[in-house]
Protein backbone atom coordinates (compact mmCIF):
# COMPACT_ATOMS: atom_id res chain seq x y z
CA UNK A 1 0.00 0.00 0.00
CA UNK A 2 1.40 3.19 -1.01
CA UNK A 3 1.97 5.81 1.92
CA UNK A 4 1.45 9.64 1.55
CA UNK A 5 2.75 12.17 3.53
CA UNK A 6 0.35 14.79 5.39
CA UNK A 7 0.72 18.20 7.16
CA UNK A 8 0.37 18.35 10.53
CA UNK A 9 1.75 21.21 13.86
CA UNK A 10 4.71 20.30 14.56
CA UNK A 11 4.42 20.72 18.14
CA UNK A 12 1.26 17.83 17.66
CA UNK A 13 3.32 15.51 15.58
CA UNK A 14 6.12 15.51 18.99
CA UNK A 15 3.44 15.07 21.17
CA UNK A 16 2.29 12.20 19.04
CA UNK A 17 5.70 10.81 19.17
CA UNK A 18 6.48 10.84 22.52
CA UNK A 19 3.10 9.32 23.20
CA UNK A 20 3.44 6.42 20.66
CA UNK A 21 6.66 5.75 22.06
CA UNK A 22 5.71 5.73 25.51
CA UNK A 23 2.56 2.97 24.38
CA UNK A 24 4.84 0.82 21.80
CA UNK A 25 2.70 1.93 18.64
CA UNK A 26 4.09 3.52 15.58
CA UNK A 27 3.27 7.03 14.45
CA UNK A 28 1.56 4.97 10.95
CA UNK A 29 -0.90 2.93 13.11
CA UNK A 30 -1.52 5.65 15.36
CA UNK A 31 -2.58 7.90 12.62
CA UNK A 32 -4.42 5.13 10.72
CA UNK A 33 -6.39 4.60 13.85
CA UNK A 34 -7.21 8.18 13.76
CA UNK A 35 -7.91 8.86 10.05
CA UNK A 36 -10.22 5.75 10.08
CA UNK A 37 -12.12 7.20 13.41
CA UNK A 38 -12.38 10.42 11.01
CA UNK A 39 -13.66 9.29 8.42
CA UNK A 40 -16.19 6.86 10.25
CA UNK A 41 -17.89 10.33 11.38
CA UNK A 42 -17.49 11.85 7.93
CA UNK A 43 -19.21 8.98 6.24
CA UNK A 44 -22.09 9.40 8.94
CA UNK A 45 -22.55 12.95 7.61
CA UNK A 46 -20.93 14.06 11.30
CA UNK A 47 -18.34 17.29 11.37
CA UNK A 48 -14.81 16.46 11.22
CA UNK A 49 -14.81 18.53 15.22
CA UNK A 50 -16.85 15.63 16.28
CA UNK A 51 -14.36 13.15 17.12
CA UNK A 52 -12.69 15.32 19.31
CA UNK A 53 -15.95 16.04 21.38
CA UNK A 54 -16.39 12.22 21.47
CA UNK A 55 -13.32 11.92 23.11
CA UNK A 56 -13.81 14.84 25.67
CA UNK A 57 -16.98 13.09 26.25
CA UNK A 58 -15.54 9.59 27.00
CA UNK A 59 -13.23 10.96 29.21
CA UNK A 60 -16.03 12.35 30.86
CA UNK A 61 -18.23 9.06 30.99
CA UNK A 62 -15.51 7.10 32.22
CA UNK A 63 -14.68 9.21 35.00
CA UNK A 64 -18.63 9.76 36.42
CA UNK A 65 -19.20 6.15 35.72
CA UNK A 66 -21.98 7.00 33.32
CA UNK A 67 -23.93 4.12 31.76
CA UNK A 68 -25.55 5.14 28.02
CA UNK A 69 -29.41 4.01 28.38
CA UNK A 70 -31.93 5.47 26.06
CA UNK A 71 -34.11 8.63 26.77
CA UNK A 72 -37.33 6.29 26.73
CA UNK A 73 -35.90 4.20 29.41
CA UNK A 74 -34.62 7.19 31.44
CA UNK A 75 -38.16 9.22 31.10
CA UNK A 76 -39.63 6.04 32.51
CA UNK A 77 -37.84 5.27 35.40
CA UNK A 78 -38.03 8.92 36.14
CA UNK A 79 -41.86 8.96 36.52
CA UNK A 80 -41.45 5.42 38.50
CA UNK A 81 -38.80 7.07 40.54
CA UNK A 82 -41.24 9.79 41.14
CA UNK A 83 -44.23 8.27 42.09
CA UNK A 84 -42.59 6.07 44.50
CA UNK A 85 -41.23 8.70 46.49
CA UNK A 86 -40.70 12.31 45.08
CA UNK A 87 -38.45 13.97 47.80
CA UNK A 88 -36.13 10.90 47.54
CA UNK A 89 -36.09 11.68 43.43
CA UNK A 90 -35.87 15.22 43.92
CA UNK A 91 -32.62 14.63 46.62
CA UNK A 92 -30.71 11.81 44.04
CA UNK A 93 -30.94 14.74 41.37
CA UNK A 94 -29.04 16.94 43.66
CA UNK A 95 -26.91 14.23 44.45
CA UNK A 96 -26.29 14.02 40.56
CA UNK A 97 -25.80 17.82 40.23
CA UNK A 98 -23.40 17.74 43.01
CA UNK A 99 -21.38 15.00 41.86
CA UNK A 100 -21.23 16.15 37.93
CA UNK A 101 -20.64 19.69 39.46
CA UNK A 102 -18.17 18.80 41.35
CA UNK A 103 -16.00 16.94 38.27
CA UNK A 104 -17.09 19.76 35.96
CA UNK A 105 -15.29 22.56 38.71
CA UNK A 106 -11.81 20.09 38.28
CA UNK A 107 -11.77 20.47 34.53
CA UNK A 108 -13.34 24.10 34.21
CA UNK A 109 -12.55 26.44 37.34
CA UNK A 110 -14.68 29.69 35.98
CA UNK A 111 -17.54 29.88 34.33
CA UNK A 112 -15.96 30.91 30.69
CA UNK A 113 -13.92 28.00 31.09
CA UNK A 114 -16.80 25.50 31.61
CA UNK A 115 -18.61 27.42 29.05
CA UNK A 116 -15.74 26.67 26.52
CA UNK A 117 -15.76 23.06 27.41
CA UNK A 118 -19.68 23.08 26.69
CA UNK A 119 -19.16 24.38 23.38
CA UNK A 120 -16.85 22.25 22.87
CA UNK A 121 -18.53 18.82 23.24
CA UNK A 122 -21.71 20.38 22.79
CA UNK A 123 -22.62 18.69 19.23
CA UNK A 124 -22.52 15.43 21.39
CA UNK A 125 -24.86 16.12 23.85
CA UNK A 126 -28.88 15.53 24.58
CA UNK A 127 -29.40 19.07 25.67
CA UNK A 128 -30.29 21.23 22.83
CA UNK A 129 -28.89 24.35 23.70
CA UNK A 130 -27.27 26.71 26.74
CA UNK A 131 -28.04 30.33 26.72
CA UNK A 132 -27.00 33.41 29.27
CA UNK A 133 -28.06 36.31 30.13
CA UNK A 134 -26.79 39.27 32.97
CA UNK A 135 -28.95 41.54 34.17
CA UNK A 136 -27.42 43.30 36.40
CA UNK A 137 -26.25 40.92 39.20
CA UNK A 138 -28.54 38.50 38.13
CA UNK A 139 -27.47 35.83 35.73
CA UNK A 140 -30.14 33.69 33.54
CA UNK A 141 -29.59 30.22 32.29
CA UNK A 142 -31.75 29.17 29.84
CA UNK A 143 -30.87 25.59 29.21
CA UNK A 144 -33.24 23.50 26.73
CA UNK A 145 -33.68 20.24 25.55
CA UNK A 146 -33.23 18.65 28.98
CA UNK A 147 -35.59 16.05 29.05
CA UNK A 148 -39.74 15.58 27.72
CA UNK A 149 -41.75 15.33 30.99
CA UNK A 150 -42.17 17.66 34.01
CA UNK A 151 -40.40 15.46 36.37
CA UNK A 152 -37.47 14.45 33.96
CA UNK A 153 -37.10 18.26 33.37
CA UNK A 154 -37.23 19.02 37.34
CA UNK A 155 -34.56 16.47 37.97
CA UNK A 156 -32.70 18.47 35.14
CA UNK A 157 -33.26 21.69 36.81
CA UNK A 158 -32.41 20.24 40.36
CA UNK A 159 -29.12 19.08 38.89
CA UNK A 160 -27.96 22.17 36.44
CA UNK A 161 -28.77 24.18 40.39
CA UNK A 162 -26.05 22.22 41.92
CA UNK A 163 -23.92 22.79 39.05
CA UNK A 164 -24.57 26.35 39.25
CA UNK A 165 -23.78 26.06 43.08
CA UNK A 166 -20.26 24.51 42.29
CA UNK A 167 -19.36 27.41 40.66
CA UNK A 168 -19.87 29.79 43.44
CA UNK A 169 -23.48 30.76 42.40
CA UNK A 170 -26.76 31.29 44.98
CA UNK A 171 -29.69 29.90 42.88
CA UNK A 172 -32.42 33.05 43.34
CA UNK A 173 -35.16 30.55 41.02
CA UNK A 174 -35.72 27.58 38.89
CA UNK A 175 -38.27 27.29 36.24
CA UNK A 176 -39.18 24.16 34.65
CA UNK A 177 -41.76 23.60 31.77
CA UNK A 178 -42.11 19.87 30.35
CA UNK A 179 -40.53 19.61 27.44
CA UNK A 180 -37.31 20.00 28.53
CA UNK A 181 -36.74 23.96 29.17
CA UNK A 182 -35.15 25.01 32.04
CA UNK A 183 -34.50 28.83 33.53
CA UNK A 184 -32.04 29.06 36.57
CA UNK A 185 -31.91 33.15 37.78
CA UNK A 186 -28.31 33.21 40.33
CA UNK A 187 -26.47 35.76 41.73
CA UNK A 188 -22.80 35.58 42.16
CA UNK A 189 -21.61 34.90 45.55
CA UNK A 190 -19.08 37.74 46.74
CA UNK A 191 -15.89 36.69 48.89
Amino acid sequence: MPRVNIAAEADLIEQLESEAKKRGYTIYSLTNAALKALLKLLKEGEDANTLESLVDYYAISKALDIVPVTSWFLENLTKLAYEKDSKQYENMCEEVGEQIGSFLRSKASTLDELFDFYNAIKIILPIRNVAIKNAGDVIEFRITGTGFSLISTLCAGKIFSKIAEAYDLSIQDVDVVPGGIVTIKAKANLK
